[in-house]
């Protein structure tokens, strides 16, 4: 199995046609600005396996230490990243999802199904780095009630 039967296998699961270049390929998903992420797809046939990655975007300074620590406790055992993991991107500091998979198991199991779980699971933290972004003051933040995602208290 190579990186481009997979995307041929994928394209025609979704029904539409992905374009690679070289080992890579983007799929963008959602229809709007709320609920749209573009992954970036990466094939590794030396190792039958390729990554998933999305940008979440660009985490609030004022709450940084709040935010990595939902990031953390979400990590652990990948209890709300659905088998994916959450990092910062050294080069930008905006917050990104990866997953790792094998081409053999994607393939199984269907590759759209893998895309799309990864999606949703992106989406959502997507939502929650913006709304860190644009959360009320501190003193308005202590009078609201607490947010959860995947069973992450926020």
């Amino acid at each position: 199995m190579t990186f481009n039967e997979l995307v041929a296998a994928l394209s025609k699961e979704i029904g539409g046609e992905i374009e690679t270049e070289g080992d890579t390929c983007a799929v963008r998903s959602g229809t709007d600005e709320n609920s749209s992420v573009t992954i970036l797809i990466q094939g590794f046939d030396e190792r039958g396996a390729l990554l998933m990655t999305a940008d979440l975007g660009q985490p609030p300074p004022e709450r940084l230490e709040r935010l990595y620590r939902t990031i953390l406790e979400a990590n652990d055992l990948f209890r709300d990243t659905c088998g994916a993991t959450l990092s910062v991107n050294p080069a930008t500091g905006n917050v990104r999802l990866q997953r790792f998979d094998l081409y053999d198991e994607l393939m199984e199991a269907g590759p759209s199904k893998a895309l799309t779980l990864f999606a949703s699971v992106a989406t959502e933290w997507s939502n929650l780095v913006r709304d860190y972004r644009d959360a009320p003051s501190e003193a308005e933040e202590n009078s609201s009630v607490d947010g959860n995602l995947f069973g992450v208290r926020v």
